[in-house]
């Protein structure tokens, strides 16, 4: 999986620049994936999540980010954000408990990895060969920073394949977790993660779901969005 060189940036007239490599491929619509068989879907993913099991050997020694601070500000905002943007009161409730209860589950001690932050179709390009399906790219790094690397793998479960159990774990697999690991604690981790999210909204990943999704109590959402167990 490819992803673009910088050229050249600089500023120029007040306007910062950045000159990139062109990629390949073009971009594959949510209509187009749909369409494909659940072969071909696997095949993607699959390369998606070896692509980015490469990227996250990357470099991160000259990222200034601080992830426990940034976990501990989105814990702190959770449910003002949440309320924001419209979530039912049956999970705005069960929002303290639940950060309460399972916190502990994200790792104090791991080596923090380069994160993309925000893999989805929209930023992926797609070359079309022999009639199959490729990934021909990765671009977008505006939301790029490092700490725990299943923080990469929200947008690519709640905007690509919410929902889908069966993709998400050959996914999981393909990123070399075993099945034992794919269990109710990666579940819990990851909807953890979804409310630490920089750009989290339940109520939006309710209603890609289904309309009555957005009535849904906290962990019934957990359990439709992240339906791998």
């Amino acid at each position: 999986m490819k992803i673009p060189e910088i050229y050249a940036f600089g500023e120029f007239e007040n306007f910062k620049y950045l000159i990139i490599t062109q990629l390949k491929g073009e971009l594959m619509t949510r209509e187009t994936w749909l369409k494909l068989d659940k072969r071909e879907q696997v095949k993607i993913l699959s390369e998606l999540a070896k692509g980015l099991k490469e990227l996250h050997t990357s470099d991160t020694t000259n990222i200034d980010f601080d992830w426990h601070k940034f976990i501990e500000r989105q814990a702190n905002t959770c449910v003002e954000r949440q309320t924001a943007c419209g979530v039912n009161p049956k999970v705005l409730k069960s929002l303290p408990l639940f950060l309460k209860e399972n916190l502990t589950l994200l790792p104090q001690n791991f080596v923090e990895v380069f994160l993309h932050g925000d893999v989805h179709f929209g930023n992926l390009r797609v070359l079309k060969q022999n009639g199959h399906w490729q990934i021909s790219g990765l671009f977008d790094f505006a939301d790029s920073l490092k700490g725990f690397r299943e923080y990469d793998f929200l947008a690519v479960g709640l905007l690509m394949i919410q929902g889908k159990g069966d993709l998400q774990r050959e996914f999981f697999r393909a990123y070399d977790y075993a099945d034992a690991e794919i269990n109710e604690t990666l579940r819990k981790r990851l909807m953890l993660l979804t409310m630490f999210y920089e750009w989290s909204d339940l109520h939006r990943y309710a209603l890609r779901l289904r309309p009555e999704a957005v009535d849904y109590s906290l962990a019934e959402l957990e359990r439709a969005i992240w339906s791998f167990v």
